[in-house]
């Protein structure tokens, strides 16, 4: 028969309890932090997308106002825009870059048309005709894409 001392019971149950405790806490904390440390990254790139695509857009409507009071192309401004774009091309999703795309060459066609009066085509915006809003589609998708990053913090 084997003799146990059983003080050593207790202190082993204790002993094991405080390890499973630690350990417990330790596992806690890691999942905690890299919980914190991937919704930080995902803000940090929301802030930045939302950045360059305020910047794409900020550089697009000036454009499209030259496009409507003259019919000439000044290639220097539009190079601009499309450096933006290809910014957009590297983080970006597919959608966003087709939107982005598209926004390049309703802009182009934009410089095809004659000229018109600003207040004429202020007017049409004014009154609605959504197809006057180059830049919707690209908006709209922009703020899916928000959504969807939102979604899965």
């Amino acid at each position: 028969m084997i003799n146990v001392d059983l003080t050593i019971v207790p202190a082993l149950a204790a002993l094991a309890g405080s390890l499973i405790g630690a350990c417990a806490s330790v596992a806690a904390t890691f999942v905690g932090q890299r919980l914190q440390a991937r919704a930080a990254r995902l803000v940090s790139e929301l802030r930045e997308r939302e950045q360059l695509y305020g910047n794409f857009v900020e550089e697009a409507v000036p454009l499209f106002v030259d496009a409507i009071e003259r019919p000439s192309l000044d290639p220097g401004k539009l190079m601009h825009l499309y450096s933006i774009v290809a910014r957009i091309r590297l983080t970006a999703s597919a959608e966003i870059l087709s939107a982005a795309e598209e926004v390049g060459k309703l802009l182009l066609e934009a410089y095809e048309r004659p000229p018109e009066d600003p207040a004429e085509v202020l007017a049409r915006f004014a009154k609605g005709q959504v197809s006057i809003d180059p830049l919707r589609g690209f908006t709209q998708a922009c703020r899916l894409e928000r959504a969807k990053a939102l979604e899965q913090a």
